[in-house]
């Protein structure tokens, strides 16, 4: 890791669906104009007021978001948030504990931004891991949380899928839409995703499940904002309403054309729509 450099099948493209239309997906090393490992940064000249950290869906990098941090650029200092064993960080080991997990974003993020307020942003599975960073950061830190295409945690039951053999986990990935079903023929780049993907479903099956069970999640006091597909048929929009119980803030809920994987099919729109509907809550907060 000490060079950077990643597998050649990094540097390739393929098909790779998310829960949606499967959208064209670069499996390869983002360029980063900072010096963490933990964040890839959209290159600028000034920097803004406020840091936006995007953290994508399960089993992704940081090309995922990459788009969307573009487009957010003009706004915020926009990062994307790179996880462990993926990409320039495919030899580190899986996180798979979300309270640990956390605990590290959190610091790390603590000190990347150096004081700014930041924005949290997570679409599908990074919305739970935005969620509990946002928890540790609290509103002294966090001036929103955003979140797309992911039920509340807590709020609907899914039984584990991490742990099942490797062709009936990978036909839930395909059910899910994570991956279409002519790549489960390509050997070689399954067992280059397989890992993140697995890692990813046992950290949020495991921790959503024990929420479910256990009670109601915590608020965060902050203002919070959840965005759907239109025509996202893997959520139903009540449970993306049940965000509304994890804040003690102003809660918006936005609804854009389009299906599951908006950051990389509509970023431009879900950049307006993050940016419009910031600017209105953070106003009503001022009021």
């Amino acid at each position: 890791m000490g060079t950077g450099r990643c597998p050649r099948i990094f540097q390739r493209s393929f098909r790779v669906g998310t829960l949606g239309p499967p959208p064209l997906v670069i499996l390869r090393c983002m360029g980063t104009n900072t010096k963490s490992r933990w964040f890839a940064g959209v290159p600028h000249q000034d920097s803004k007021e406020c840091a936006l950290y995007a953290f994508p869906h399960a089993g992704a990098g940081v090309t995922t978001v990459r788009r969307l941090c573009i487009e957010l650029s003009e706004a915020f200092d926009a990062f994307a948030v790179r996880l462990p064993g993926r990409e320039s960080r495919v030899g580190e080991p899986m996180e798979t504990v979300m309270p640990e997990l956390a605990d590290k974003l959190a610091d790390e993020l603590l000190h990347h931004a150096q004081g700014r307020p930041v924005v949290l942003y997570g679409h599908c599975a990074g919305s739970t891991i935005a969620y509990e960073v946002a928890r540790r950061l609290g509103p002294d830190r966090v001036r929103a949380l955003v979140v797309s295409s992911h039920p509340a945690p807590g709020s609907v039951r899914r039984e584990p899928t991490w742990a099942l053999p490797r062709p009936d986990f990978l036909r839930q990935v395909v059910r899910d839409g994570y991956l279409p079903p002519q790549l489960l023929a390509n050997g070689e780049l399954l067992d280059i995703v397989e890992p993140a993907l697995r890692a990813d479903y046992e950290l949020i099956e495991t921790y959503e499940l024990k929420l479910y069970e256990g009670g109601a999640a915590e608020p965060v006091a902050v203002p919070t904002v959840a965005v759907y597909g239109r025509d996202d048929h893997t959520v139903d929009p009540a449970r993306i309403d049940a965000w509304s119980a994890l804040t003690t803030g102003p809660f918006r809920v936005v609804s854009l054309p389009g299906s599951h994987d908006l950051p990389s099919s509509r970023p431009a729109d879900l950049a307006v729509a993050i940016r419009e509907t910031l600017a209105d809550v953070l106003h009503a907060v001022a009021g």
